[in-house]
């Protein structure tokens, strides 16, 4: 009797990973951020309540010598000792940002590389993740939230216009945490099980799409620090309350008392590109995120943003990400 070919076997990765669980432990400190426990945990329950079976082993654990652990506004975790290096790894840890982190550290930060070592991904959040760029301020594969890395470069001129929501390094992820701990975890921890479980959690949850991990932070532009230095707050004020009827760049001058001549040198000085550029990519942008988490049909969100057709926004759109509108919402 001959043999069945491997392509014969009909069970899936997700399938194995049902059978032996997956397990995700959350690092619980001192003052952690409540929106990302919540997150992190809810994404997880729901993923096993939707599959039927409890996929995913989730533990809270902690540094510090207390059963209960308090986090920002009173929220209230019950907690077991953070295991030592001798123990059964996780697959996943999740370490939540919040004022404890940075307090602590320096202890994490040894225990972290251990795991990773071993061979578990470890997912940073907020303040976790600014204080792992702290180690490697110019490593550009870590992501942090935007204020964060605001106060991380505020001794800095160097513009940085681009932060995605989290990067990875090796087994290292790093993410801008707060709503962004849904898509990471979606992303990272059940889609790589089963990509249909991550879609249909994202639908419990009411989410349009599981942002991808290029997305950029949806902050605002004018709390980029060399904008503050060259002072055009104002007029980047002005191009995000008019992204749908665009100004001129006479109308930004006049408007922000700059000349054109001004406005331009204080851009190229700031950004590196001129007024009218940067105007047009905080469009895309916006563009962006209605193709990707919106319903809205490519004409409508290019109308919508002031551009003359959906021939012109598909160019530029085009231009600027390197993949058409159309192609990326079938993509999504």
């Amino acid at each position: 009797m001959s043999r069945p070919l491997p392509s014969e076997d009909h069970s899936t990765p997700a399938d194995d990973n049902k059978a032996r669980g997956v397990s995700v432990m959350i690092l619980v400190e001192p003052g952690f951020v409540p929106t990302e426990l919540g997150l992190a945990q809810d994404v997880l329950r729901i993923a096993n309540r939707l599959s039927k079976a409890a996929i995913f082993d989730v533990r809270l654990c902690s540094s510090c010598d207390q059963e209960l652990v308090e986090g920002l506004g009173g929220m209230m975790a019950r907690v077991e000792t953070l295991p030592d290096a001798n123990q059964p790894r996780p697959d996943h840890v999740v370490v939540l940002g919040g004022n404890g982190v940075g307090r602590n550290f320096k202890k994490l930060q040894t225990w972290i590389r251990g795991v990773e070592r071993r061979g578990s991904e470890v997912i940073l959040l907020s303040d976790a993740s600014s204080e792992w760029k702290k180690l490697d301020p110019d490593n550009r594969d870590v992501t942090t939230h935007w204020e964060n890395h605001q106060i991380l470069r505020d001794v800095t001129m160097a513009p940085h216009l681009s932060l995605p929501l989290y990067s990875r390094s090796n087994r290292i992820i790093s993410a801008a945490g707060m709503m962004a701990t849904a898509d990471v975890v979606l992303n990272t921890i059940v889609a790589p099980r089963s990509i249909g479980l991550a879609h249909s959690v994202s639908q419990v949850l009411v989410m349009h799409a599981i942002r991808a991990p290029d997305m950029d932070q949806p902050r605002s532009e004018n709390d980029i620090t060399p904008f503050r230095h060259a002072r055009l707050e104002r007029v980047i004020e002005l191009m995000e309350n008019n992204l749908e009827t665009p100004l001129s760049i006479r109308q930004l001058a006049e408007l922000s008392g700059f000349s054109i001549r001004q406005l331009e040198r204080r851009f190229h000085k700031a950004a590196g590109c001129s007024p009218k550029t940067f105007y047009r990519s905080m469009r895309l942008k916006r563009g962006r995120a209605l193709v990707e988490q919106s319903s809205m049909s490519i004409t409508d969100i290019a109308i919508s943003l002031g551009f003359s057709n959906s021939t012109v926004f598909s160019r530029l759109y085009a231009r600027e990400y390197g993949i058409t509108p159309a192609r990326a919402r079938a993509l999504r």
